[in-house]
Parts: structure tokens; sequence; C-alpha cells
């Protein structure tokens, strides 16, 4: 909302500046040589149009964000665009858009962008999930719609194997695991409270822990664990089962997933159908003939 109100006044001043200039007699220079747009600048015989300018404005980040330009900020923008231009043309006159590799790469991204718009026109536009979809997926996935099994549990970090098994000694003798954590662990994020590392769900650890932690019991230690970060030694204090979600929950989850699905099927489909229609030859004996960092041998 705010973002359309800045740049809607920003195209009314424009627009009022034009027309003072229209009535003071510069019509010439603010107006495209067909005499049907205002122009801001122009480059040599490169045209800079009100419509163009606004359309670069709108990827200004203050703009994008709802925020004000003031006009030393809009004629810095319009000084961008004008020193892009000079170098683009000073660029072509050089015939630096005809070197082979230029050309290769300008070549590349033509075909990137038409793909990709083949793509959105032909997959994403034409993919649709409906209230329906999303409603039957909930019902009959119920375990894909749950929130994640939680572990609580607290552990002590010990630089050594021969340390840790010192510790869990103490621990098996009847000494306290939050005592033990104070005084021996060198995790400092938790070590004053006992190692407490709070609930975290599979996947939020590094996978050695993740893997003990889950498969122990509430109250349960484990033996030493290792990992990047030294010897661990691990106590699960709480266990939370994950539940199903609410409908309007994952509602916008499941839509993302059924799309993704979907594209993916239309795209295997248009896919198979093109290649049926085409004529592809495949030159074995040169692709086996190409090294591994995926050039030709040369002779």
């Amino acid at each position: 909302m705010k973002k359309d109100f800045w740049v809607g006044l920003f195209l009314c001043c424009l627009f009022l500046l034009f027309t003072a200039c229209k009535q003071g007699g510069e019509t010439k220079s603010l107006v495209t040589k067909g005499g049907s747009e205002p122009v801001v600048a122009t480059i040599n015989d490169k045209e800079i149009t009100l419509s163009e300018f606004v359309d670069r404005l709108k990827e200004y980040p203050a703009l994008a964000h709802g925020g004000a330009m003031d006009a030393e900020t809009k004629k810095g923008f319009l000084d961008n665009l004008i020193v892009r231009e000079v170098l683009f043309q000073e660029a072509l006159r050089g015939g630096i858009d005809k070197e082979k590799d230029t050309a290769s790469f300008i070549e590349e991204m033509r075909k990137r962008i038409i793909v990709d718009k083949f793509f959105k026109k032909e997959v994403d536009e034409k993919v649709k999930v409906s209230e329906e979809d999303v409603k039957k997926f909930y019902n009959e996935h119920p375990e894909e719609v749950k929130s994640p099994n939680e572990v609580r549990a607290s552990h002590i970090l010990l630089k050594t194997r021969e340390e840790a098994e010192q510790v869990l000694k103490k621990i098996k003798e009847g000494t306290k695991f939050d005592v033990l954590a104070k005084k021996f662990s060198i995790d400092p994020g938790n070590k004053e409270s006992g190692g407490d590392l709070g609930f975290f769900s599979q996947g939020m650890m590094v996978p050695e822990f993740d893997a003990v932690a889950f498969k122990l019991n509430t109250g349960e230690v484990s033996e030493i664990v290792q990992t990047r970060f030294g010897f661990h030694i691990i106590k699960v204090v709480e266990k939370k089962e994950g539940k199903q979600k609410a409908f309007e929950e994952s509602k916008t989850e499941i839509e993302k997933k059924l799309l993704s699905k979907k594209r993916k099927e239309k795209f295997d489909i248009l896919i198979a159908e093109l290649k049926s229609k085409s004529k592809i030859t495949i030159n074995n004996d040169v692709l086996m003939r190409t090294e591994k960092k995926g050039t030709p041998d040369e002779k």
C-alpha cells in the first residue's frame, strides 16, 4: 500500500514537471521522438522514458519496502542508469558483444530466459491446487501433517574420552547429572543450567547426537557420544510426541507440497511429449571421449 502510494506520488510529480516544461516551450527534450511518452533523460540516441525509469525505480530497496526517495536520491538513481547506458554504448562500439565468449554467454542467458518464460507458461500457470485437493491430502495423510517429535535433553561435554569415562563412572555411582555438568562440562552455553539444552526436534543437533538422544527413554543416560565438538554424555529429561496440526495451520505447507508434486508431474509429461516429437541423435563415441572435466580430448 505504502509502496504504491510513493510510486504514484512520484509519477504525479514527474507528470507535473513534464506539463510545466511543455508550457515553458521545453517539450522537445521531455518527449519521445514519437511524441507519445515523457522522457527522463537522453544518452546519445537512447531515451530513458518515464515508464522505463519508474520500472527500474521499483527495484530500489527503499521503495520496495514502502519507503520514500528524496530528490537527490532520485537524481543519483538516474545517474546510475545513465552511467550504465554510457558504458553499454561504449562496449558496443568496441565490439565486446561480438567477442566469442561474450556472444556465447549472451546466447546462453537468452536461452535461459526464454525457457524460464516457457516453463512458467506451460507448467506454472497450468498447475493449480484446489481447496478440495488440500483437504483430501490432510485427511488421507495424517502422519505428514504432524508437529515433530521433540526431546528435552541435558548433556555434559568433555574434551577427551578419558575425561568422559571418568564423569560417566561418577554418574553410574550416583552423582547427580546436573552437578557434574556444572563442574565438568566445557559447553559454556548451558553449563550453569546443568547442561539443559531445552526441547529440540530431529535434525536440530549434529547427526551423532540426534541419533542417540531420540533413542533414549525419559530419565535414561547415554554412553559416550563423540561428535566434532567433543565427547558427550546425554540424559533425556522429557519427550513430546508430535500431534496432528489443525487444517488451517498446515494448509499452506500442504498446498506448497502438492504444487511441487504437480509441477514435476506436468514437467515430466511435457518433456516426454517434446522428446517424442523431436529427432534426437547422441554420438556416444564422442561423448565417451570427453575428459572428466567435461572438455573434449585434444589430439
